[in-house]
């Protein structure tokens, strides 16, 4: 009888176990401060969680944007000058100097 007592309370304490860390619970964090003094902070997981996904929603919206703002830039360039591979080309000279080396030079020609 006190076997079958005593492994019930261990399965009950085993389960108890298993299931705390599944719970979100908040954390103390200690740390340096930006002002270089010691900090002693409970944060939320859940919390933390929330926050860094709303970052990286803003820095993907701010690189869409600005991906958005460069295309409309590159698309005004090319309605006003052209294409960049339209106008300009490069000229690649290959000649000999006096001691028989091989000097190469390049020029771009733009129109």
């Amino acid at each position: 009888m006190k076997r079958i007592v005593l492994l019930a309370a261990v399965a009950l304490g085993s389960s108890l176990c298993i299931a705390s860390p599944s719970m979100a619970q908040p954390t103390l964090q200690f740390g340096i401060g930006s002002d270089g003094r010691p900090q002693i902070g409970v944060r939320d997981p859940q919390q933390e969680e929330y926050e860094r996904r709303e970052r990286w929603r803003q820095r993907r919206e701010a690189e869409r944007a600005r991906a958005y703002e460069q295309g409309r830039r590159d698309a005004e360039r090319e309605r006003r000058y052209g294409a960049y591979e339209e106008r300009c080309r490069n000229i690649t000279i290959e000649e000999q100097d006096r001691w028989g080396r091989t000097v190469t030079r390049r020029i771009r020609r733009c129109n």
